[in-house]
This record gives structure tokens, C-alpha cells and sequence, in this order.
């Protein structure tokens, strides 16, 4: 399994992050150079001194490596730099899963609460032993590209905006049914207690689960006696449309 990891790739014009990473899986799969996987979203601080387009959210790909790790970094870049767009400071990360070094982890976790000097995104991109593009003139979405690995390989953050079946999913359904129709692993609540099979949850047509001790767990809350989504969508999550 590998990790591949984008940031900072829109403009207010242009598709998001979360959408472009999307397509890159779906790129990478239809060449036969990785196998089917997931895509989550990992939200970073949003403050005014970091440069960002809507909500300051890197996204990683976790998939079955198909090729050679570096035909698949090759073809990602190759990617990156067919959907370039201008003003855009796009970076890419990508590592074997079960290499992904804790330093990641570190910076991910630094880069929820803190400023990460662009110098020292740019000196751990070439000391930590991982395969890393940056472009654009600051090349800054190298640091979310490495924060979301990072974050990813804790098992323990962010959300599946693409996951076996969870975009078909509709309406009021049981949770044996969700469970069986997607790759949604659990439905719980927000202090993990799981909901027995027999229960009814009313998805309003977003079931987009958690990364919660490496599995993805769909999170409700009980409203007017009703399972519904704990966790509200934002505006540009989902398919990473820039808010203007």
C-alpha cells in the first residue's frame, strides 16, 4: 500500500483539492498503476499568515501499488502538471504506507495548530528519505502534501471523500446495508459506541466516514429520536469547489 499526497492546487476559479485528488486516483487506477483505494481529507490550521483557498485542507490517497514507486510518483507529477493551474503552489508527497516516518506524523500534527516555516517544509522534503514534488513560486503545498501522509498514517484523522460506494448511497438505510454497500467499516457515535445492524440512519445523502483507529467509521448523532450525520458538511469538502 502507498500514500500519495497533494495540497495548494486551485485557484478561485478552479476545481479543489479534494476533487483533483479524486481524479488523480482515478488516474493512476485506470493506468494500472495502482489498485483500487480511498481518498481522505485532512483538515490544517486555517489562519490569515498561511496562504489558502477555502478551508486550508490537504487530501491523501491510499492505494495498492501496482508499479514501481517511481513510475507512480512520475505519473502523479505528470498529473499534477496537466491540471496546473495559475497562482496555484502545488506539492506532492507520496510513500510506501508502512515506511511513512513518524517525523510526517509530527509535521501533520504541528500543522493543525501551528505556521510551518516554508524553509522548514522545503528541508524536510529532501531529509526525510520520501519522494516530494513542489511547483509554483513558493511551492508551499509541499507542506500539506507531507502533512496529510503524515496525518493519514496515524490512522486516527481526517475524512473519506472517496471510498467504495459511499457517493451512492441515499436516503434513510440500515446500517447491515450501508456496511454491506460500501467500505464503511462501522457507524457509531461521536464517543464510539456502535449501532447494532438493525438501525435505521437517515444519511441526507452524505455518508462521509472518519478515519478513527484505521478504519472508516461513519459518525451520527441522534436528532429528534433519528440517526443522522454528527459531522455537518462544509461547502467545499466534498468535491473541493473553491468558496468565492
Amino acid at each position: 500500500m502507498i500514500f500519495i499526497a497533494i495540497d495548494d492546487t486551485d485557484n478561485l476559479e478552479t476545481m479543489g483539492t479534494g476533487r483533483l485528488s479524486r481524479l488523480l486516483a482515478g488516474h493512476l487506477r485506470e493506468q494500472g498503476l495502482t489498485g483500487p483505494g480511498s481518498v481522505t481529507r485532512h483538515q490544517l490550521l486555517v489562519h490569515p499568515d498561511i496562504p489558502y483557498t477555502s478551508h486550508n485542507s490537504a487530501s491523501c490517497i491510499q492505494a495498492e501499488g501496482l508499479a514501481g514507486i517511481k513510475d507512480v510518483f512520475l505519473a502523479a507529477k505528470e498529473f499534477m502538471l496537466e491540471h496546473l493551474h495559475d497562482g496555484a503552489n502545488p506539492g506532492l508527497c507520496l510513500v510506501p504506507a508502512n515506511e511513512a516516518p513518524p517525523v510526517l506524523s509530527d509535521l501533520g500534527r504541528r500543522a493543525q495548530k501551528e505556521i510551518i516555516p516554508l524553509s522548514e517544509g522545503y528541508a524536510l522534503s529532501k531529509t526525510a528519505g520520501i519522494l516530494t514534488w513542489r511547483h509554483g513560486p513558493t511551492g508551499q503545498g509541499i507542506i500539506g502534501a507531507m502533512s496529510a501522509v503524515g496525518l493519514r498514517s496515524t490512522g486516527q484523522d481526517g475524512r473519506f471523500i472517496e471510498l467504495v460506494g459511499i457517493r451512492q448511497i441515499q436516503g434513510v438505510i440500515s446500517v447491515a446495508e450501508l456496511l454491506g454497500r460500501t467500505g464503511v467499516q462501522a457507524v457509531a457515535t461521536m464517543d464510539g459506541q456502535a449501532l447494532a445492524n438493525d438501525e435505521v440512519v437517515d444519511t441526507s445523502d452524505w455518508v462521509r466516514p472518519s478515519l478513527r483507529h484505521g478504519r472508516a467509521v461513519f459518525l451520527v448523532t441522534r436528532e429528534n429520536g433519528v440517526w443522522k450525520p454528527a459531522l455537518k458538511r462544509k461547502k467545499d469538502e466534498d468535491d473541493g469547489q473553491a468558496v468565492k
